[in-house]
């Protein structure tokens, strides 16, 4: 079996508790893990607004990937590092075929240094931890890009309003979703196992030596690509199934659980 080199994991749902939030138990682990030096890569569907908020003062990663791979975080100098858009083109197509094959969308985009939404989509955004200190307004002129495009739809939510706009999709764009009632659109053939190959790149480390947990859509990618993907009891069907094995709630810290028993023995 191949050491394991480098731990990336998912947040909400994953590693944060029910709260949102790191348990101390998870910290202690984490710091231990690199300590042992192994890496820790946090790879999130949230904005680095948020994201880096949550883990700023622990000290318990290396890297973070933000947007659902759209992002490398540079922790040390708190700026984007790498930023893997939607071209402009595609996105204005991604409008207007979307526009057109499923009345009733709206969406929220998020570009490269603020975020904008349809005003149907303004109840969910004010609530939301990377939204809320920005405003509704016109969609992207054409020539801007966008790191992730949030898709809404009244009464079709997850991955069933995932499946529902896919076919629609004029290019090769990437569709998940993390457990919120919107769909998530980034950039043809990026995800979290995009951001996460060109973390590993520079540390010279490969996806086998990379142990991966996750509990959603958005991470099955990860899941499937790393050497090890563990999946969270309270993943979804699909998560697990991409996953090589499967672990207990993330309620109860169980990422910490399982790297305090097979990282560090």
């Amino acid at each position: 079996m191949t050491t394991v080199r480098v731990v990336a994991s998912d947040l909400d749902g994953t590693l944060l508790g029910a709260d949102h939030r790191l348990a101390e138990r998870t910290i202690d682990v984490l710091r231990a893990v690199r300590r042992a030096g192994v890496k820790v890569v946090a790879a999130t569907g949230r904005a680095p607004t948020s994201a880096w908020k949550l883990l700023r003062s622990h000290d318990v990663i290396d890297a973070l990937v933000c947007s659902n791979g759209s992002i490398v975080f540079d922790i040390a100098t708190e700026t984007v590092a790498h930023r893997f858009p939607i071209d402009a083109a595609q996105l204005q197509r991604l409008f207007s075929d979307l526009d057109r094959a499923v009345p009733g969308l709206s969406y929220c985009w998020e570009l490269d240094d603020h975020c904008g939404w349809d005003a149907e989509f303004d109840d969910i955004a004010q609530q939301h931890a990377d939204l809320h200190m920005y405003a509704s307004g016109p969609r992207p002129e054409p020539g801007v890009t966008a790191t992730k495009v949030m898709v809404r739809h009244p009464t079709v939510h997850r991955q069933d309003l995932a499946d529902l706009i896919a076919p629609h999709l004029s290019d090769p764009l990437s569709i998940g979703c993390s457990g919120v009632e919107f769909a998530e659109v980034t950039g043809a053939g990026v995800d979290k196992s995009h951001a996460l190959r060109h973390v590993l790149t520079a540390w010279g480390h490969d996806a086998a030596e990379v142990m991966a947990f996750g509990d959603n859509h958005n991470d099955i990618a990860m899941l499937r690509w790393a050497g090890t993907g563990v999946a969270v009891a309270n993943a979804v069907d699909d998560a697990h199934d991409a996953a090589d094995l499967s672990i207990g709630h993330h309620a109860d810290h169980s990422v910490a659980e399982h790297l305090a028993a097979t990282v560090l023995g």
